[in-house]
C-alpha cells in the first residue's frame, strides 16, 4: 500500500514571466533524478483582467509520489515542517494535503512555505486507509521522521 497515492505541483506563468524560469522553479521542487523524465503539462487561458496566463503542472503517482513528498520535506527548513503540522487543520481536506511554496525562492532552489497568490501549489493525495488508520498528523510525522532516520 502506498502512503501517498498522487502528487500534483502546479503554478501560473504570467505574461511578464519567462516560462522557462517558471518551469525551472516548479522542477526545483522535484528530486533531481526525476526532473529529466517528467512531463510538464501546459494549459493556456486568461486571467481575471483578460491577460494571457498559462498553467504548468507535473504529476507523480505511486512510489515516485512519496519520493517527491520526501524530497520537498527534506528541502524545507524545520520551522516550515513544524508550520505544516500545527496548521494541518487548514491544509488537509478529503485526503489531500494542500501546500503553497514561494515561486521566486523556488527558482533559486529554496523551498519555503508561502500563503501568497503567486505560488507553486502542491497537492498531496494520501491513501484513504493510511489516513484512517494513523491520522494525517501521524502520517506526516512518520514521513518527516523517516527523513532523519
Amino acid at each position: 500500500m502506498h502512503i501517498v497515492e498522487h502528487v500534483e505541483l502546479s503554478t501560473h506563468v504570467h505574461a511578464t514571466e519567462s516560462e522557462l524560469k517558471v518551469v525551472k522553479a516548479l522542477l526545483n521542487l522535484v528530486p533531481p533524478e526525476l526532473r529529466d523524465n517528467v512531463k510538464v503539462q501546459s494549459n493556456e487561458g486568461q486571467g481575471h483582467f483578460g491577460n494571457d496566463i498559462k498553467t504548468v503542472k507535473v504529476q507523480f503517482k505511486g512510489d515516485e509520489s512519496l519520493h517527491v513528498v520526501k524530497y520537498i520535506l527534506t528541502s524545507m527548513d524545520q520551522l516550515d515542517r513544524e508550520i505544516i503540522l500545527v496548521s494541518i487543520g487548514s491544509r488537509f481536506e478529503d485526503g489531500r494535503l494542500y501546500l503553497r511554496f514561494n515561486k521566486q525562492l523556488a527558482y533559486s532552489g529554496v523551498v519555503r512555505l508561502d500563503d501568497g497568490d503567486d505560488v507553486i501549489k502542491v497537492i498531496v493525495k494520501f491513501n484513504h486507509w493510511a489516513v484512517k488508520g494513523e491520522g494525517i498528523e501521524n502520517l506526516i510525522r512518520r514521513i518527516i521522521g523517516s527523513l532523519t532516520a
